[in-house]
């Protein structure tokens, strides 16, 4: 008896997901957001840049500084 009523459980809960994916196809979908850019590395010692300066890294023995 409780394998019938897991087995119809079941069965209603396929109906139900099939039902709601005619009504919204497009609801389980995901929007993708901006890409992530990679951080800004020195060209010469190849150390992370901060700041908004473009090229000095900041390290004192870079040959770029």
């Amino acid at each position: 008896m409780i394998v019938k009523a897991v087995a119809l459980f079941l069965v209603a809960m396929l109906v139900l997901g099939m039902v709601g994916k005619w009504r919204r196809p497009g609801a389980g979908a995901r929007q993708r957001g901006p890409a992530i850019e990679p951080a800004r590395k020195c060209r010469v010692c190849d150390t992370y840049l901060i700041g908004s300066s473009p090229d000095a890294c900041g390290r004192p023995d870079c040959p770029n500084r």
